[in-house]
C-alpha cells in the first residue's frame, strides 16, 4: 500500500475519532479562554470551595449513570467499589493568576442514580482534576476529555466504560482480563502501548479488540496522541 495512501487513511481516522470527540461538550473549550457565562452548580454545607482549589461530595449510587465532559485538564480516575459516593477535587497550580475555578464550572449536578459534571478550563489554569466514585455492575460511565492527560485504574470497576481523549495521552491500568468483558481501543493518530505480557504496539492508526474475564465493556478513544496500557 503506498505511503501516500497510509498517511491519508490515518488522518481521516484521526478526523473521525477526533469529530466524535467534539460531539461532546468537553471538547467546546469556548473563544479565548472567556469565563463561561452559564453555571448549573448549587453548593452545598460541605463544600470547600476555594479560588484555586475544590472539593465536592455527594452521595452516588454503584450502579449510577455518570457524563463528564473536561476542556482541559489532567484528568484521574480513582476507583472505590465499596463507596456510596462521588468525590470531586480540583486544584489549579500557582501559574494559575486570577484564574478561579467558579469561572469555569459549567454544570455539577449529581444525584443519586445519575450526574452531569462539565468543566471548561482554560489552558493557563493547569488545571487538576481527581475524580473517586463506585463503578459498579449496572453503571454506566461516559468520561470525555477534550485536552490533557488521563489517568484509570480500571481495578475494581464495571459495567459499561467509554473513554473519549481528544487531543492528549491516556494511562490505562488493568487487573488482568479480569477488568473487563470486552475492550475496544481505538487510536486516530498516534501510539498505542500495551505493556502486558504478550501485548503488542501500534503506530498511526490501531483498533484493537480484546475478550476479558470480567464484567462490563470497556472502550478507549484517543483522537490523536498515546495510550499506554498495563496490568497491576
Amino acid at each position: 500500500m503506498p505511503k501516500s495512501f497510509l498517511f491519508v487513511f490515518a488522518f481521516m481516522a484521526a478526523t473521525t475519532l477526533c469529530a466524535r470527540a467534539a460531539q461532546n461538550d468537553s471538547m467546546d473549550c469556548g473563544e479565548f479562554d472567556k469565563p463561561i457565562t452559564t453555571h448549573d452548580y448549587t453548593s452545598a454545607p460541605s463544600d470547600i470551595l476555594q479560588p484555586h482549589h475544590l472539593e465536592v461530595a455527594r452521595s452516588f449510587a454503584p450502579d449510577g449513570k455518570l457524563k463528564l465532559h473536561i476542556c482541559r485538564a489532567d484528568l484521574r480516575l480513582n476507583i472505590q467499589p465499596d463507596a456510596k459516593e462521588i468525590k470531586l477535587t480540583i486544584t489549579l497550580n500557582t501559574q494559575s493568576g486570577s484564574y478561579t475555578i467558579a469561572n469555569y464550572i459549567q454544570t455539577l449536578r449529581v444525584l443519586p442514580d445519575k450526574g452531569v459534571i462539565n468543566l471548561n478550563f482554560p489552558k493557563a489554569a493547569h488545571a487538576t482534576v481527581t475524580i473517586t466514585l463506585p463503578m459498579g455492575l449496572n453503571s454506566d460511565n461516559e468520561i470525555n476529555l477534550g485536552y490533557g492527560d488521563l489517568n484509570f485504574n480500571a481495578a475494581g470497576s464495571a459495567g459499561h466504560r467509554q473513554f473519549n481523549v481528544g487531543m492528549g495521552h491516556m494511562n490505562l491500568l488493568l487487573d488482568k482480563d479480569k477488568s473487563y468483558s470486552k475492550l475496544e481501543v481505538n487510536v486516530g493518530l498516534g501510539t498505542l502501548h500495551d505493556h502486558r505480557p504478550g501485548g503488542s504496539d501500534g503506530h498511526f492508526t490501531t483498533t484493537k479488540n480484546y475478550a476479558g474475564s470480567g464484567a462490563g465493556a470497556l472502550e478507549i478513544n484517543v483522537g490523536m496522541g498515546s495510550l499506554d496500557i498495563r496490568n497491576e
